[in-house]
């Protein structure tokens, strides 16, 4: 939190203090040269009201004062400065370690916007519906994304429903076959390039199991099996990367939503129904 929205959220202000609040607001960078007496005749205060409004930051002193404005001024030079930032190359070697995380930050910020940018609410509709009549529901995921399905597994399961997410590729083609109209497939699959994924598809739709398919924007072969779409952010190439930095809370962003959303339908009931096993879970043995 940064000083300004510490000074937003100061509740109980006199007349004076509102004033020097304003003050600050209006020249954070002459506050952070003057001193404490030039900080108090600028804004027409006492020297009493400028201590009163610093202990009422939390903050020892003066000195802290014009640190933690220092910080808050660079964070919006940064913000206003920020340039577009390459999703596959964010750091470079010459970049320090605090750089290497706002770069992140801003690669965070930005995923999570564009995920919810192109969502459709009209669909998260029916998909939570769908989610809340199926009998069983199937997640059929691969590689290290199958961390993701499995906490998306565990957050259903403390409500009560039963997650499958089959892990190798005979047992999810086995799953897959074993399925059928009351069965509910989430297929996660970014370009649609995994082989194992495309053949689960196609026994899926043989079944006529319907598919929430979780993808990329561009389009690939596998699109067309989805009877329901879920877009990940999609600015990462699938190969030439440091890593799956947007990709992967992409996703993260999208389950936890299925999550919510189901959870969302009955939430009182669910509500109970986690705070009781909890009990059950953490009774006393007597």
């Amino acid at each position: 939190m940064t000083i300004f929205t510490k000074l937003l959220a100061l509740e109980n202000l006199t007349g004076n203090e509102k004033h020097l609040v304003d003050y600050i607001f209006s020249e954070p960078e002459k506050i952070v040269r003057s001193r404490p007496n030039e900080i108090a005749e600028g804004a027409f205060v006492s020297l009493a009201t400028l201590y009163r409004l610093i202990n009422k930051l939390g903050l020892s002193g003066v000195g802290e004062l014009k640190i933690e404005l220092l910080t808050g001024l660079k964070s919006q030079k940064a913000n206003e400065e920020e340039v577009e930032i390459d999703y596959d190359y964010p750091i470079i070697e010459s970049d320090s370690s605090f750089q290497i995380m706002q770069n992140l930050s801003t690669i965070y910020r930005n995923t999570v916007d564009e995920t919810m940018n192109i969502a459709d609410p009209e669909e998260l509709v029916v998909i939570g519906k769908k989610m809340l009549e199926a009998e069983t529901i199937d997640v059929y995921i691969s590689s290290s994304n199958l961390f993701f399905a499995q906490n998306f597994k565990f957050q259903m399961q403390e409500i009560g429903i039963l997650v499958n997410v089959p892990e190798e590729a005979y047992v999810q083609e086995l799953s897959a076959a074993n399925s059928n109209e009351k069965h509910l497939a989430i297929v996660v699959s970014f370009g649609g390039r995994g082989k194992t994924t495309g053949e689960v598809l196609r026994i899926l739709n043989d079944n006529k199991v319907e598919i929430i398919l979780i993808t990329s924007t561009q389009d690939h072969p596998l699109s067309s099996y989805g009877d329901h779409k879920l877009y990940l952010a999609s600015e990462e190439n699938h190969y030439d990367k440091i890593s799956s930095f947007a990709t992967r809370l992409s996703l993260l962003y999208i389950f936890d939503t299925l999550y919510a959303v189901y959870f969302n339908q009955c939430y009182k009931e669910n509500i109970d129904f986690k705070l009781q096993n909890y009990k059950k879970i953490n009774q006393e043995l007597k």
